[in-house]
């Protein structure tokens, strides 16, 4: 017996060195300066701008219950809001502060450091406003990892091309490395718990409930476009299609997203077009534009790496339209940068 659980130590061993190894060439090889993930840093700090500029304060804070209008200042977290930490200051005068810094985060300037702006001005909106919706939870969530993710990023503007300029071996570069692959398993695990959660409920599992959720009276079909989803949810095949390609779509926006290359720019592609919908259909802007975001910072290496390569294609494309199926580039990508999608995935 004892010759036995020695052999399955060292098994243990071996692999768990091989695991090492495999992680440290990861961390290495993984591009530190995305410029997606700016697309996506800017999309969410906009979509959370647009709530303080289009909702007064006295519309965001409250009274919820009867009570009067406080802010909950009791735990550490709710304590570094700015809300919390301001006191009695006037309440429409920090939401312009708040506005302001996340106009910065949004223009992209010095992202290594506007990240930790991001994050505070998330958590002060998600842990202080009375009414806050399904995003602002996700934005504190991923502003977080997002801390982590740009912690190696020393451009001046998130816009600007990659340098490739960043230490490889440095601790920045494995808390990048650490914090993308956070925003990916946050992002997928709700859109995962999203389409498994709907499969246990009534309406969703039968395919009806698109149907019901656009004659909703505060919460259904609104805008230009609510007279035609009332119409086309009223049509059986329509709606059991739109409920349950809900779901799907959900499903594989989180599988996807777990998986390298291009599959993660089809995850991001699949999820404008729900999103888009979405807003369509119920008129909740901002929280669609912060899941995109959300889910553009999550496949942003991915983007990073296959968009030069859709460009070159679709521009071949468009000059010889005539060109041969064999005329076509076979990989126009660079060799160091499809290794580091497939090492950092």
């Amino acid at each position: 017996m004892a010759p036995r659980q020695e052999g399955c130590s060292c098994g243990g061993e071996v692999f768990a060195k091989q695991i090492a190894v495999v992680m440290e060439r990861s961390v290495r090889r993984f591009p530190a300066e995305s410029r997606a993930l700016g697309i996506g840093r800017s999309m969410i700090a906009l979509a959370q701008a647009s709530i303080l500029v289009f909702t007064p304060a006295s519309h965001l804070f409250v009274p919820v219950g009867g009570d009067e209008i406080t802010i909950d200042c009791s735990t550490p977290v709710q304590g570094v809001s700015l809300y919390c930490l301001a006191g009695s200051a006037d309440r429409q005068l920090l939401n312009i502060l708040v506005l302001a810094l996340l106009l910065i985060v949004a223009s992209g300037i010095l992202p290594r450091y506007t990240t930790v702006l991001h994050f505070w001005a998330s958590l002060s909106i998600g842990q202080s406003v009375s009414l806050p919706d399904g995003g602002d939870s996700v934005a504190q969530v991923v502003t977080f990892f997002l801390v982590l993710a740009c912690a190696n990023d020393r451009r001046r503007w998130h816009w600007q091309q990659p340098t490739g300029e960043e230490g490889k071996g440095s601790i920045p570069q494995g808390l990048a490395w650490a914090g993308w692959w956070g925003v990916r398993l946050q992002v997928a695990y709700i859109y995962l718990n999203s389409a498994l959660a709907k499969l246990s409920v009534g309406p969703w599992a039968e395919g009806s409930a698109t149907y019901y959720v656009a004659r909703m009276e505060n919460f259904g079909a609104a805008g230009l476009f609510a007279d035609l989803f009332r119409w086309a949810t009223g049509i059986t095949l329509i709606a059991l299609l739109s409920a349950w390609g809900t779901i799907f779509a959900e499903g594989l926006i989180a599988l996807f997203l777990l998986r390298g290359g291009s599959r993660q720019m089809v995850a991001a592609t699949i999820s404008a077009c729900l999103h888009v919908l979405i807003i369509l259909q119920l008129g909740i802007i901002s929280f669609g534009f912060i899941m995109l975001g959300a889910v553009i910072c999550a496949a942003s290496r991915g983007i990073d790496a296959n968009a030069p390569r859709l460009k070159s294609l679709l521009s071949h494309t468009r000059s010889s339209p005539g060109a041969s199926h064999s005329s076509m580039p076979t990989d126009p990508e660079p060799t160091g940068k499809t290794d580091a999608v497939k090492l950092g995935s």
